[in-house]
């Protein structure tokens, strides 16, 4: 008797962890002994391994699926049939007539459901979606794409952002021996001024692309490089470059024009970098803070806190392998409209203005932006324009990912020209009226 009950449990642990509900547990065991059921759901789960059930591509046990495997038929058959209609949609051969075939592709829609934000995902929502899909046109080329009047005058006042930069980076160039990494922070900083820059930098500065995001950050952030997870930060060859050579660092990105009336502005995210490299310089003065911290630009009041903050604990133990006792690095500011105070995040400091007479390494926080677009000695370029217009290009113009049925069973279209190519057209702009003011 116990081997009977020891058997039935194991059938419905079986059952359970290929998907089957209690319902379709009974409608397998109908007028099945326990022998019956107990081998056919290890088929079943072995069948579900092959067809990789766990990723994009697999199968899920729908109504319509259980309800052909419950048939009074031989089961390896009826396995067989399902990895026929499945290899005939993975060739091409996709029948959206055939219910069942249909239904071994609902696990292909709902994994992409998952993945699209604009898509449904209560699970009652996915399956009357899919219901509804019907057989999409064959792909179709989107065209040549062509930018708005305004995106044009915008890319002028981006191209003249970039060049004020560029000038600012010649200029540190011929006064310091040191080398000078320009940091694009993701993704303004990259996109919009350090990337249309690239072919003028090339020989003359290491140019770095690292991902310091603003959203989530508050005063204590401290960004946190973990390889396997996200990549918010430096990763460690990196970290071991500053340590051996401290070379002067560029941290380039902009910010909304909200409150830059009587201050220079810099995101958050670089903020959180300023953070970050007093950790670095902990560790490079072995603790003593009177060495760093006035070279900080952070109020003083700051480090009492930030030193016992868990991020800055945590960073500290984690990155003082690669980073070795030494000189530390002073932050300084930078803007074409410096003004007297700065805001760094949700902090009002005095502003720093760039120095190389002391030989120090510097961290120079650089925001090219002139957020005036009226008013004495305004360039007429900026006249009229909007401070950071190519924000968020996604809200711009994005694709529209349309799903459907296709020969090869679920597929997606693309509708309209995507956010990449809008980037694209407009970068391409910078570029060549940033050429036209180099040489004008």
């Amino acid at each position: 008797m116990s081997h009977d009950v020891n058997k039935a449990q194991t059938a419905v642990v079986l059952a359970e962890q290929i998907g089957l509900t209690p319902n379709h547990i009974a409608q397998f065991a109908e007028n099945r002994s326990e022998d019956e059921v107990h081998r056919r759901l290890q088929k079943l789960a072995g069948w579900l391994a092959e067809v990789n059930s766990q990723n994009h591509d697999g199968v899920v046990l729908t109504q319509v699926i259980v309800d052909h495997l419950s048939q009074d038929a031989d089961f390896d058959k009826l396995l067989g049939h399902l990895t026929h209609l499945h290899d005939e949609t993975r060739n091409g051969r996709f029948d959206i007539n055939n219910l069942l075939q249909r239904e071994l592709e609902f696990k292909r829609y709902t994994s992409e459901a998952n993945r699209q934000r604009e898509w449904p995902k209560d699970p009652r929502e996915q399956r009357a979606a899919f219901n509804r899909l019907d057989m999409l046109p064959p792909p179709q080329d989107a065209g040549e794409f062509q930018l708005t009047q305004e995106d044009l005058i915008e890319a002028k006042r981006a191209a003249h952002e970039a060049k004020l930069l560029l000038q600012f980076l010649k200029e540190c160039n011929g006064r310091t021996d040191r080398p000078i990494v320009v940091v694009g922070n993701e993704r303004y900083g990259r996109q919009w001024v350090v990337e249309p820059l690239e072919g003028h930098l090339k020989g003359q500065f290491e140019v770095r692309y690292d991902r310091i995001p603003s959203h989530g950050s508050m005063r204590l952030t401290v960004p946190h490089y973990l390889e396997r997870f996200q990549r918010n930060g430096f990763p460690p060859e990196f970290m071991v470059q500053l340590s051996e050579h401290m070379p002067h660092v560029v941290i380039v990105d902009e910010c909304s024009p909200r409150r830059t009336e009587h201050f220079t502005k810099y995101p958050r995210g670089v903020r959180d970098l300023v953070n970050w490299f007093m950790v670095f310089n902990d560790i490079r003065a072995e603790g003593d803070g009177c060495i760093y911290e006035l070279d900080s630009t952070l109020p003083p009041h700051h480090f009492p806190e930030l030193k016992k903050w868990h991020e800055f604990v945590v960073v500290r133990r984690r990155i003082c392998e690669w980073i070795t006792p030494g000189p530390t690095y002073k932050i300084s500011h930078w803007a074409p409209e410096l003004k007297e105070r700065v805001i760094m995040g949700d902090m009002i400091v005095p502003s720093k203005p760039t120095d190389f007479t002391d030989g120090k390494p510097q961290v120079i926080l650089a925001n090219p932006a002139i957020y005036r677009t009226e008013g004495e000695g305004l360039p007429a370029v900026l006249k009229g324009t909007h401070p950071y217009y190519f924000n968020d290009p996604e809200k711009r113009v994005k694709e529209e990912i349309v799903p459907g049925f296709g020969p090869h069973g679920f597929e997606t279209r693309v509708e309209g020209f995507t956010t990449d190519e809008y980037v694209a057209a407009v970068q391409k702009h910078i570029r060549t009226d940033l050429v036209g003011m180099l040489t004008s």
